[in-house]
């Protein structure tokens, strides 16, 4: 199954990724990090949260967001296509009264019109074909419900002028200035290039974009594996690194472009409410 959608390598072979571990995320101690970590998780909590309603979290990883919904009102259900991430669920959050499936998102186990909210947080450029997945999302919310998603944006301000500073370090130092893969460049397990065109590009007949805006500005910007702006912060006074990186998420949620992460909410179409 591809994507029309799809700007992975022609050598990528598509596969659904369903053993995704706990071990493929490395958590950053850096302020910027922290504070993005925190901040997308509040707002998809705010966003999927509706009160007496049912919300699916679709790739939910260990279920905390559906379990937080939950907490607030809702009814949370979580998808998720690895057993080791269920498991995890079960050890970390025993007796938590919430459903998990395992499944994939291109083909949704539930019936038409299930959820008042579906969301997903940073896993749609995981798809095999996220074009299916709308499809299946607007077939199984409803008429007067919302989609949220969230994704990593690969042309933020940050990615950028990471590729900048990379170039005038090869053309002047005439060295490689990252002994890993940069940040800016786009994993391994990634199928999609996450930015804004892509973002406008998903709804296709079925959903439409109601608003978007940006999280989070200057993300793990370095310089190769010495300066960065998280080490910055974490050296400035926290009263002076918390009012800089809130100044900046304000500029992001008005320009999803240059954005750490972009926030799309989108309704079925045909529906004005």
């Amino acid at each position: 199954m591809s994507s029309a959608l799809s700007n992975s390598p022609p050598s990528a072979k598509p596969a659904f990724d369903l053993d995704y571990s706990i071990h493929d995320f490395e958590a950053d101690p850096y302020p910027d990090s922290q504070y993005l970590y925190r901040r997308i998780e509040e707002l998809m909590i705010k966003e999927g949260t509706f009160a007496g309603g049912r919300t699916l979290d679709v790739a939910c990883g260990v279920g905390k967001i559906a379990i937080e919904i939950g907490k607030r009102g809702g009814a949370g259900c979580g998808l998720e296509p690895s057993n080791e991430m269920l498991g995890l669920s079960r050890y970390l959050f025993p007796g938590a009264e919430v459903v998990l499936v395992r499944g994939v998102a291109e083909a949704l186990p539930f019936a038409d019109g299930s959820f008042d909210r579906i969301i997903c947080q940073g896993a749609l450029d995981h798809f095999v074909a996220p074009d299916d997945f709308m499809r299946e999302a607007a077939r199984v919310v409803r008429p007067d419900g919302r989609v949220i998603i969230a994704l990593a944006n690969y042309e933020s301000l940050s990615c950028k002028l990471g590729r900048g500073i990379r170039a005038l370090g090869q053309r002047f130092f005439h060295r490689e200035l990252y002994a890993h893969r940069p940040y800016y460049e786009i994993p391994e397990d990634h199928f999609h290039k996450g930015d804004l065109p892509f973002v406008r590009a998903l709804g296709g007949q079925d959903l439409c974009l109601e608003r978007c805006y940006g999280i989070s500005m200057l993300w793990l910007l370095r310089a190769g594996n010495g300066w960065s702006w998280g080490k910055t912060l974490a050296r400035m006074p926290k009263a002076l690194s918390s009012s800089a990186i809130i100044a900046l998420d304000r500029i992001a949620e008005r320009t999803p472009s240059l954005a750490d992460m972009i926030v799309s909410v989108w309704r079925p179409a045909g529906s004005d409410r």
